[in-house]
């Protein structure tokens, strides 16, 4: 079965051929189906320059890794979970898992039980504590099939039988209850793609192959849909190059006929099944004559399947990866399109179906080079989500980057998703979780990785900033959190509003740290001048701007009882503003400079740390010790306190992280 290649090494239509021979080779089954995406981030055009420098001219920027989005469901409109992969491009060293919560996307910690290649491209869910997700993982030389599974609280990897001798992959995954699931793949012999239907089935204890399944001849299987525990379709195509559909009617799998095109090289990718008598497959038909690739969509009756007439547009390929049907008269398919010119450039594509005919909707495509929607949900023919990949408009365009789009009933817009990063040093703060199961770690980037129970929001990898980012902040919930800049940008991410900023105003002196009001509806920003900037509910209660200062100002934190702040300078000076004064180490010689403070909840106390690990506790904060006389790799530059336990860590500059009476996570 072939494949037509494009400028920058995508391939059009058949695409998943390509990529399966990529995986045996070591590549990423998702790599080359997606790509990249960064994600919207709410903050003042002046606090990121973004660059239009092009694609080839521009490095990989630190920190920025793969981050794709394959598969996706959506039990409720406030309930949604997508699925993908992430890590040094271009292998997809980690799974990556990301849920919707009505508000915001978050990043889930998720297994990665291999240590060079681990994939998710398929997940489905049957309510907020039951999901199944399918993909791939690396198993000495070869990849095998890999299961991960949500219960509520923690994904777990599932164990899942494997075909021996062979590469195994799965493709695609559907469940009709809690003990009734499907997934489906291939199997081949390493380096001779002899494709051989792979289908795996869940009866509440164990996942085990079915028989005899598949053509004669043999074939790819892409995607499965499940209307109930006894009424499955699987779809793909046969090594022939041929469209391929198989069936579950309880008790056996059997080849059920499907239409291809008439000269072309015919694969079907995704499919949805609301009943016995309907289900709609979509993918792509590639002309022998001319290697243009056009959608393609076939419709089930109960009795028969037929090709539907579909929109396409001028260019070398339309392609429709996924789709999702609402009702009988409510469906919609996404993929990508291939706009004509020199410079081929990949769009988005949706199309609408009405009961009656296919329309192409407008989509947003972010990216001047390759955009893609691998996967669609709906909770209703006016709520829709679909999820991908975009290349970043600065660094590598190979390195893909989240892309997550809604549907309103009337317009597709992004919405922001985070993605997957690595610490860069410098390493310049961190912040806690409410409950203190998880941290998050920034460096000067802009880049945020989460630790423990902490989900990452998004973070600004990737993206030219005027100037470095000092210090991260989260929302009193957890679910967000604030980057502030040198230069006063602020960037939010999660439920973190924007509320302004001192981006491109002018500054006596640099903005050096940010604390949220206790509400979390607003923001004080410091500079190391001791000028204070108020936004959103925070009161402006005083500053030490235009003020002697002995040593600058470093941090500023938040007494949540009075609504005030206390700002803290190098030398340990404390200056209260509406916040009892606890005590300082102004007066006292310090072996190293004072970088940070955190307060007890109470307000009543608050602890300093210094570049050396050294930690001061006044008023009620308890002192738990500290890395004060023990060698360091690099200084100390963060803190913040466990409210749980009344412990606190300290981070240094490399990614180190240190606990005192507080759980230790992870470092950077």
């Amino acid at each position: 079965m072939g494949d037509v290649s494009t400028p920058g090494g995508y391939a059009v239509g058949t695409a998943r051929t390509a990529a399966v021979a990529a995986l045996a080779a070591g590549l990423t089954f998702g790599v080359l189906l997606s790509g990249a995406g960064a994600s919207t981030v709410r903050s003042r055009a002046a606090d990121a320059a973004v660059s239009s420098a092009s694609h080839a001219s521009a490095p990989r920027p630190n920190g920025f890794l793969v981050s794709r989005l394959d598969g996706l469901s959506c039990p409720s409109a406030t309930d949604c979970v997508a699925v993908g992969g992430g890590g040094s491009p271009p292998v997809s060293t980690q799974t990556l898992v990301e849920a919707w919560d009505g508000r915001a996307w978050g990043v889930v910690p998720t297994p990665s039980p291999s240590p060079s290649l681990n994939d998710l491209v398929s997940v489905s869910c049957t309510g907020p504590t039951r999901c199944v997700a399918a993909g791939s993982a690396m198993v000495g030389i070869d990849p095998e099939t890999l299961i991960e599974s949500w219960d509520g609280s923690a994904w777990t990897v599932v164990p899942t039988p494997d075909v021996p001798g062979k590469i195994n992959v799965l493709s695609g995954v559907s469940c009709a209850g809690p003990t009734s699931c499907v997934a489906v793949g291939a199997t081949w012999d390493e380096d001779v793609y002899d494709f051989q239907t792979l289908v795996e089935q869940w009866n509440g204890v164990t996942w085990s192959i079915a028989p005899g399944t598949g053509p004669v001849g043999g074939g790819y299987l892409s995607d499965v849909s499940c209307a109930g525990a006894t009424d499955c379709t699987a779809i793909g195509w046969d090594n022939g190059g041929n469209a391929l559909v198989l069936g579950w009617n309880g008790s056996s799998w059997s080849v059920v006929p499907a239409p291809s095109v008439a000269g072309s090289i015919t694969a079907l990718y995704g499919v949805t099944c609301r009943s016995a008598t309907f289900c709609v497959a979509v993918g792509d038909s590639i002309a022998d004559a001319t290697s243009v690739a056009s959608t393609l969509v076939e419709a089930w009756n109960g009795s028969t399947w037929s090709i539907e007439p579909t929109p396409g547009a001028a260019g070398p390929g339309d392609t429709l990866n996924h789709v999702y049907c609402s009702s009988t008269t409510a469906c919609v398919a996404v993929g990508s399109h291939f706009a004509p010119g020199a410079a081929v450039r990949q769009d988005t594509l949706v199309e609408s179906w009405n009961g009656s005919t296919w329309t192409i909707e407008p989509s947003p495509s972010p990216s001047a080079t390759r955009n893609n929607l691998q996967n669609v949900s709906c909770s209703s023919p006016t709520a829709c989500l679909a999820v991908g990949w975009y290349d970043l408009p600065v660094g590598d365009p190979d390195t893909p980057r989240t892309l997550v789009e809604s549907w309103n009933g009337s317009t597709w817009t992004i919405v922001s998703s985070p993605n997957l990063d690595a610490l860069v040093e410098p390493v310049v703060g961190m912040a806690s979780t409410p409950t203190g199961d998880g941290y998050w770690l920034a460096d000067s980037a802009g880049d945020v990785v989460p630790r423990g129970g902490a989900r990452s929001y998004g973070s600004m990898s990737g993206m030219p900033l005027n100037a470095p980012v000092t210090h991260i902040v989260a929302t009193p919930d957890g679910g967000g959190y604030w980057l502030v800049a040198a230069d006063g940008g602020i960037f939010s991410f999660g439920d973190a509003h924007f509320y302004g900023s001192m981006g491109g105003r002018p500054l006596n002196a640099p903005v050096v740290s940010m604390t949220p009001s206790p509400t979390g509806r607003g923001y004080w920003l410091v500079a190391a001048d001791g000028g204070v900037f108020a936004f959103g509910d925070a009161a402006f209660h005083g500053s030490m701007g235009g003020r002697p200062l002995n040593e600058p100002i470093v941090g500023i934190a938040t007494d949540r009882v009075t609504r005030g702040y206390w700002l803290v300078a190098s030398d340990g000076g404390i200056f209260a503003f509406a916040a009892p004064f606890l005590g300082s180490t102004g007066d006292l010689v310090l072996y190293r400079p004072v970088t940070a403070m955190a307060p007890t909840a109470d307000g009543a106390g608050y602890w300093l740390a210094a570049t050396d690990g050294g930690v001061f506790a006044f008023g009620d904060a308890a002192f738990h010790g500290s890395m004060g006389g023990t060698p360091l790799a690099a200084p100390v530059v963060g803190m913040a306190a466990d409210a749980a336990t009344g412990g606190y860590w300290l981070d240094a500059s490399d990614g180190g992280v240190f606990s005192f009476a507080a759980p230790f996570h992870g470092a950077g």
